[in-house]
């Protein structure tokens, strides 16, 4: 490991700097890699890979989940209960554990402890058989996320200059999708060389996909290290942390608020692959798979690949124009995605989805992130964000229900409009409420 972070990332090698390029190609290789890094820290760089690993593992099981969850029992409704309620119930801890990153002055460990719970109970899914162990499952590996995500996000920001923050939180987010993309290319592998039945299968992908997310968590342990100051403890209150928050913080969540119990999952972007003629597929998999299922899994692989190339360039981008455009702009692609997914009847529109869902997350994850930590103290990062993640996950859990019903009561247009309708308002919303840019927002003191 040590080798390949001297390899990759130009700060961890000081030969690089004392010995001249013999070869022109390899000094001008080298030269784009740096610019490529550059603002981006040992900590941004190791994190990445963390999250790489994670993401591979997770994203492993991901697109299996509404399958697996179809053939043991369940519903829509409880799909979308199960996705809402994984997220929300452990959003409670991700504005406690920020606040207390802060208070201690202290990122590794929760991100630790946050990324070890989440991998010791992925294996319980080797053994689920109802939708409710597979809820109380799903409960306690958010929980793991719940304990890292704020902490982790505020090292980032930690770790990283002012002037390149966007691209900070875009590379980390390019290098989780890029493990989503081998995640999904793992265990389209396995679905097409081994033959088993579907249920076999799934117990197989999920006995492999226990493997890279205890690598992730060696990497912490071995590489992740502190900010580079001297600690303190913090005598600020919880309620007087938030309140310190300011303004401008708090109208934005109310955006993301409002966004995100409108913003459909993944999980009803991979069913709604059902819908379309696989015959694509039909001549192409091995006897005795499901094209559909193959077909399912081809475009969850084309999404997460988009949201890797999106993610950094977005980044950079709102470096130079400022969050709000880039937000905005992921918001009307997101309503565009939704609108393709409820009037689609071919392929080539569910392609077309799949593609801009993945343009949009590409285009806002990060750089809401980044937008987060531009308007607050630099001493209530990982409150802040703790509490940004926390606000967006409870809402998700009203959110997966509603959706859910829809799906079930009315049909899959009826989820999608859903998601377009919610997605512009939240655009209104931003214009009004938002700051204008990085260069303009004011941290509360």
């Amino acid at each position: 490991m040590d080798y390949i972070l001297r390899t990759i990332h130009p700060r961890m090698s000081q030969q690089s700097q004392s010995h001249p390029v013999s070869d022109g190609t390899s000094g001008g290789n080298r030269g784009k890699r740096r610019r490529f890094l550059a603002g981006i820290s040992t900590n941004v760089l190791v994190l990445g890979i963390v999250s790489f690993l994670t993401d591979a593992s997770s994203e492993m099981i991901y697109p299996i989940m509404p399958y697996f969850l179809t053939l043991i029992g369940a519903s829509g409704l409880v799909i979308g209960l199960i996705e809402g309620a994984s997220e929300s119930t452990a959003s409670l801890l991700k504005v406690v554990s920020g606040w207390y990153s802060d208070k201690l002055d202290r990122r590794k460990p929760f991100i630790l402890s946050g990324y070890g719970l989440s991998s010791l109970v992925k294996p319980a899914l080797i053994w689920a058989t109802t939708p409710l162990q597979v809820l109380g499952i799903r409960i306690s590996e958010r929980v793991g996320k719940g304990i890292r995500s704020a902490p982790r996000d505020a090292l980032i920001a930690d770790s990283t200059a002012l002037g390149v923050r966007g691209k900070a939180y875009g590379f980390h987010k390019a290098m989780d999708s890029s493990g989503a993309v081998l995640g999904p290319v793992a265990t389209l592998a396995i679905i097409l060389l081994v033959a088993a039945t579907e249920m076999h299968i799934y117990r197989l992908i999920f006995t492999i996909a226990v493997i890279p997310a205890f690598l992730g968590v060696l990497v912490i342990v071995l590489f992740v290290r502190e900010k580079e100051r001297a600690p303190r403890v913090s005598k600020r209150t919880f309620r007087k942390g938030l309140r310190v928050l300011g303004r401008p913080f708090w109208l934005l969540i109310v955006v993301a608020v409002i966004f995100y119990i409108g913003e459909i999952s993944y999980a009803f972007f991979i069913l709604r692959a059902e819908d379309v003629d696989a015959r694509m597929f039909e001549g192409i998999v091995p006897r005795g798979v499901d094209p559909v299922l193959v077909q399912a899994m081809v475009l969850y692989i084309v999404y997460n690949i988009v949201f890797v190339v999106v993610s950094m360039p977005a980044g950079n981008l709102s470096d130079r124009l400022g969050r709000k455009p880039v937000i905005l702009a992921a918001f009307a692609i997101f309503a565009l995605a939704s609108a393709a997914m409820a009037y689609g009847t071919a392929l080539a529109f569910l392609a077309l989805g799949f593609v801009l869902f993945g343009v949009y997350k590409g285009a806002s994850e990060g750089v809401f992130k980044a937008y987060v930590v531009d308007v607050v103290p630099a001493d209530l990062r990982g409150t802040a964000l703790g509490a940004y993640h926390t606000a967006v996950g409870l809402v998700m859990l009203p959110g997966g229900i509603i959706a859910g019903m829809l799906w079930d009561t009315i049909g899959h247009w009826a989820t999608f409009v859903y998601g377009t309708v919610v997605a512009l308002l939240s655009m209104a919303l931003l214009m009004v409420l938002g700051q204008g840019s990085v260069r303009t927002a004011t941290p509360q003191a």
